[in-house]
């Protein structure tokens, strides 16, 4: 007998692609080896493409509403966001999994919009007793009943990621997107800091977390500084080729404004004219044909990019930057009736002595030192984001799998109930216990389901702001040594030649006066050069301080991953702990089956 999801080797299934021309495109591999062609069997039916099998159809608004309720990322959803909209749609567990099975790929931990479409459809179908299958939705697509979801609006797809907030004054509290993220004092010394009485052989305990919050005045600089949050705007504009707007939002400035990437691009040349040796943080890149995980991407990358920016000391006060946060205007038409100032900042800082002083004079020392570990460091850093990123999606695709085993296992006992011995104790108690079971397995893709959540968007996050910083410490010397080159010697040189000449003239020769006129315009463009030098020096002085203060980061980045792993780690300890009376409360004598 054939299981119930394999309906693609059913006769009728295969009649159905054989004769109905609604079916879609095959997708067809671009090369094939021995082995594929081996493994290809001319009777199987194409594979179809699930996601495109109501690409062209027009659905009622619930199906927008659910996917919205459902808080998308990327254009997905993970699997259990829609086990939780199909178990409000009242039908029997078993046919939830075989939903979720259809709709879903056996190893997928996300569902994207069409595959999610795929799914309320064939809950219509269960709805009305029609046959839940793929072959029934292509014959029914442009003629199916409407799926009832009872209180869509209340169900809550919020995850637990308290950890991610961090310490704020009451007025200016701090988001997941702030690059210098600092944890608070709850996220330092969680609740969860006791250590759970994990089984051991002896009676050694793990250390209890300590911690300490650097006082306020060390921080200071920090705390007064902006926040922005960046989020891909609903709608998107232009008439034949449509372009992504981003709302942007300004807390200490306390306004919203839609920007489009060209305007980030645009304030970033700004800022190179303006700054060229100051830390300028990189713009995610261009790219034609975006699809909505590379939006995602984008989205955190020019979160990371303004972060940074109304962080930095020097930066956060420009002109171009506060317009950039408050103006109501599009960019476009702003820059039309207005010219920005783009004077280059040395023209416009005057040096003083105690400027100089600061200067320490093994800078050269320091600078080569960091810059000779760039390089290195960078390709670790990167490095070091694919690893955690893939720790992360292995968390996902564990909280996946235990959803999915809570489905089977649901399935498997409401075919369970009822034994054929009357009243038979033992045969319902068993039940009872896998009905634990199936509980906490649920409960345990959830606790790692935000595991993963929190990998994802505070570790990883973070290892990418200092992955990105270092990037950009490394330009700021590549811009220093294409545009800060002096040319003070071949001055001196000529200035030398110049006096040179002009004492073989007399005083009253005309070309005198000319040589006079030379030789003071190239002092002052030396004098010039010098204050630009002691400028240049000055400002990666100031920028090498500001990355060496970002090493404390690095510090309570890993505190909070720490926090992280012991606050889900007690979880699932708690979670499998409850479980256990439970389980050994099963009935394992034989005789009592008898």
């Amino acid at each position: 007998m054939l299981e119930e999801n394999a309906f693609f080797g059913s006769p009728k299934f295969q009649s159905s692609i054989s004769a109905s021309p609604e079916i879609p495109e095959v997708s067809q591999s671009a090369s094939f080896t021995t082995d594929s062609l081996n493994n290809i069997n001319p009777w199987d039916p194409p594979q179809i493409d699930i996601s495109t099998i109501l690409a062209e159809v027009l659905l009622p608004d619930v199906y927008n509403s659910a996917f919205a309720q459902a808080a998308p990322v990327a254009g997905t959803v993970p699997i259990s966001a829609l086990n939780k909209i199909l178990s409000i749609s009242g039908l029997p567990h078993a046919t939830i999994e075989k939903i979720i099975n259809l709709a879903a790929a056996a190893n997928s931990t996300r569902v994207n919009r069409g595959e999610f479409n795929v799914a309320l459809a064939l809950v219509a179908l269960a709805q009305k007793n029609m046959d839940v299958s793929i072959e029934t939705l292509i014959e029914r697509k442009n003629d199916l009943p409407e799926p009832i979801l009872t209180n869509l609006e209340s169900l809550n797809f919020n995850r637990d990621l308290s950890s991610l907030s961090t310490s704020r004054p009451p007025s200016m509290p701090l988001q997941a997107d702030d690059p210098w993220a600092m944890p608070s004092a709850h996220t330092l010394n969680p609740s969860y800091s006791s250590q759970p009485n994990f089984p051991t052989n002896n009676n050694i305990s793990a250390p209890a977390i300590v911690t300490t919050m650097p006082s306020e005045d060390e921080f200071q600089w920090f705390l007064d500084t902006d926040l922005i949050t960046v989020k891909i705007a609903p709608e998107r504009d232009g008439f034949l080729f449509k372009h992504v707007n981003y709302i942007i939002e300004s807390q200490r400035h306390q306004t919203t404004v839609i920007r489009r990437y060209s305007d980030f691009w645009w304030l970033m040349e700004c800022l190179v004219k303006k700054y060229p040796y100051r830390i300028l943080p990189d713009l995610p890149p261009k790219k034609i044909g975006v699809d909505e995980s590379f939006l995602e991407k984008r989205r955190k990358g020019l979160a990371r990019f303004l972060n940074f920016i109304v962080k930095h000391p020097i930066l956060k006060d420009d002109q171009l930057v506060e317009m950039f946060l408050k103006e109501q205007m599009e960019i476009a038409v702003w820059r039309r009736t207005n010219s920005p100032d783009l004077e280059e900042e040395y023209l416009k800082r005057q040096i003083t002595p105690e400027m100089e002083r600061r200067i320490p004079e093994d800078l050269n020392k320091r600078l080569d030192k960091v810059v000779n570990k760039l390089d290195d460091t960078v390709d670790h850093y990167r490095n070091m984001c694919n690893i955690m990123d893939r720790i992360a999606r292995r968390q996902e695709g564990m909280a996946t799998d235990y959803m999915r085993y809570h489905l089977a296992l649901n399935s498997l006992i409401e075919k369970e109930k009822g034994c054929y011995i009357e009243d038979c104790h033992n045969c319902s108690q068993v039940v009872q216990g896998l009905e634990h079971v199936s509980s906490h397995f649920h409960t345990t893709s959830t606790i790692m389901e935000n595991a993963s959540a929190a990998t994802l968007e505070s570790a990883l996050e973070n290892l990418k702001r200092q992955r990105d910083l270092l990037v950009s410490f490394r330009e700021t010397f590549e811009r220093k040594d294409r545009l800060a080159a002096d040319t003070i010697d071949s001055l001196d040189a000529r200035i030398k030649s110049q006096r040179d000449r002009l004492r073989q003239l007399s005083s009253n020769d005309p070309e005198a006066e000319k040589l006079n006129g030379f030789i003071q315009k190239d002092e002052e463009e030396i004098k010039r050069q010098r204050m630009q030098k002691i400028f240049v020096r000055y400002c990666l002085f100031s920028e090498l301080t500001l990355f060496h203060k970002s090493s404390t980061f690095i510090s309570h980045l890993y505190q909070n991953f720490v926090n992280d792993q012991i606050k889900y780690s007690q979880q699932l300890y708690e979670n499998w702990k409850a479980l256990s009376p439970k389980v050994y409360e099963m009935p394992v004598e034989a005789n009592g089956f008898s």
